[in-house]
């Protein structure tokens, strides 16, 4: 009995992975030039997402992050900004890529700011 239900838990990130979308693009400015920054990978149906800061060369990666085949989108968030008379930081969505599938693959999907 135990030996099946260690089974079982050792085989479940194997089964979760297999329907899950990874996804790795390179994130611009308005004027298509490579930008750091913070990109969100949203589910449109479950509305499910994960974030990932990207690297030097304005990279990112979503490793497994989300289940399923989407649709999903990516948003570039703006640096933290501080709002007259509040204390607490927002951020903004700058820019959005156009809704794309995937399933139990890799997916390379840039995003683009769509605001300076």
């Amino acid at each position: 009995m135990y030996r099946f239900a260690l089974a079982l838990i050792l085989s479940a990130p194997a089964l979760a992975s297999a329907d899950s979308c990874s996804v790795s693009g390179i994130a611009y400015d308005v004027h298509g030039k490579p930008v750091r920054g913070v990109v969100r990978l949203i589910d449109v149906q479950t509305q499910q997402s994960a974030f990932s800061v990207t690297d030097a060369n304005a990279g990112f990666s979503f490793s497994a992050a989300l289940p399923g085949d989407g649709p999903y989108r990516l948003d570039l968030i703006s640096e933290p900004n501080r709002v007259t008379g509040s204390r607490i930081p927002t951020r903004s969505i700058v820019g959005m890529s156009d809704s794309f599938g995937c399933r139990g693959a890799l997916a390379h999907q840039d995003v683009r700011a769509q605001v300076e």
